[in-house]
């Protein structure tokens, strides 16, 4: 499973080629949204001008992909992922925020991978399996979990 991160996900709305690529070698079943992101592309979308042809350009690319996709809900497992790593990362005093946190948790709820460009921001949280979409042109790099405290992830 992969879940799309906000970053993988605009760079498929943008038609960059490397996205495209690494989207179409995956089996649309086995990749996921969640809320957060779509929240942070709703976001992005609603700060252009509401007449503007990039807004319809890119709410159009990103209505293909929500429709080719599969979509997962924040589910129990994920608020334990979150409270946890919140607690870890705020005792470390290396806080991320809490939309990144969310969609981090929905990933190691599943379990599932996390496509994104910010490897160094999400690699603060040792369970997160990171697949690195940072470099087009490359097939992407997974950096692999180590061992949850406590013990099963869900």
């Amino acid at each position: 499973m992969l879940l799309l991160d906000t970053n993988a996900v605009s760079a498929f709305m943008h038609r960059r080629p490397d996205a495209l690529l690494r989207l179409r070698e995956q089996d649309p079943s086995t990749v996921y949204l969640c809320a957060p992101v779509t929240a942070e592309i709703h976001f992005g979308l609603s700060r252009l001008p509401p007449d503007s042809s990039r807004r319809r350009l890119l709410a159009n690319e990103f209505r293909r992909l929500r429709a080719a996709v599969r979509w997962v809900d924040w589910h129990e497992a994920a608020t334990r992922a979150f409270g946890h790593w919140k607690a870890t990362l705020q005792h470390r005093g290396a806080p991320i925020e809490d939309m990144d946190l969310a969609i981090a948790s929905i990933a190691l709820g599943l379990p599932a991978q996390l496509a994104t460009a910010n490897i160094r921001h999400f690699a603060r949280i040792e369970d997160l399996d990171i697949v690195d979409w940072s470099e087009p042109g490359q097939q992407g790099t997974s950096r692999g979990r180590s061992p949850r405290p406590g013990g099963d992830r869900r």
